[in-house]
């Protein structure tokens, strides 16, 4: 009997255990944009890249994170979006606008408007803070106790601004598998399958699609899986649908290649 009473007992505390786990407000959005201040870290396809948002309004990036300043640019944030104007360094021209998210443990930055290539390299998508990997700890052990598919989610999105993409589509794979219809986390699990499932990248795209008709990362993406495939005009009439939703800078980008197609259907 006392055997018995012990394992009900067990049983309960686990069971509150994980429900107080689960509805535990770590690495949740934050609705202060101030909490933008401070470093920043994501790892480019041309490597490491740091920034570090201060009070005044300005930002230090650091291209590699060996401890030098490459460009200074001024930030302003209106409700959630934030606009970028170099000032020093390797500058871009204009002015760059992004949607910006913020968590407590990574941010994310959504292109709005900007034809500086090499500053939406570097901004859009997911960064983190240099202790990620106190982040990455907490959340490994609240997913060993809880069901919360949201912690796979976000730890999915610290790894993806660490470049560590398979890491990113094991717990995004988790994660769609209860919340099939998140347009944005098929995004994010559509680019994870660069360069090597480009059927399975089209796939997500095109679900996103049809829950979010006017997601241009989606039909971005769409169109480099498409492009890879061999299907160059449907990918350059997703390219075609990007840029009218707002991601100029493919006009130029995308002009040579689909040069052809686009010329076809003026």
């Amino acid at each position: 009997m006392k055997t018995n009473l012990l394992l009900v007992v067990v049983v309960v505390f686990v069971f509150m255990f994980k429900t107080a786990i689960s509805e535990n407000f770590f690495c949740n959005s934050d609705d202060n944009f101030k909490a933008i201040e401070g470093k920043w870290v994501r790892l480019t396809q041309s490597g490491p890249v740091g920034m570090e948002f201060t009070e005044e309004g300005t930002i230090e990036v650091d291209f590699g994170i060996d401890g030098t300043v490459d460009v200074v640019s001024e930030y302003e944030i209106r409700n959630d979006t934030i606009f970028f104007t170099d000032k020093k360094g390797e500058m871009c021209p204009e002015p760059g606008i992004y949607k910006l998210e913020i968590t407590d443990c990574y941010a994310a930055f959504d292109l709005l408007d900007d034809m500086c290539n090499g500053r939406i390299k570097m901004t859009m998508g997911f960064w983190t803070r240099p202790d990620f990997e106190n982040f990455l700890g907490e959340l490994s052990e609240k997913i060993e106790v809880s069901d919360n598919p949201e912690l796979y989610l976000k730890r999915a999105r610290i790894a993806l601004a660490l470049g560590k993409s398979q890491e990113a589509k094991s717990d995004l794979d988790i994660y769609l598998q209860q919340k099939p219809n998140d347009a944005k986390a098929l995004i994010n699990r559509a680019g994870t399958r660069f360069p090597h499932e480009m059927e399975g990248a089209l796939h997500d795209c095109s679900k996103a699609i049809e829950l979010e008709p006017e997601n241009k990362n989606a039909w971005f993406l769409g169109g480099l899986a498409n492009w890879e495939l061999g299907f160059k005009e449907e990918a350059c009439n997703d390219f075609s649908r990007a840029i009218e939703l707002g991601f100029s800078i493919l006009k130029i980008a995308e002009e040579q290649r689909c040069s052809e197609y686009w010329e076809t259907s003026k």
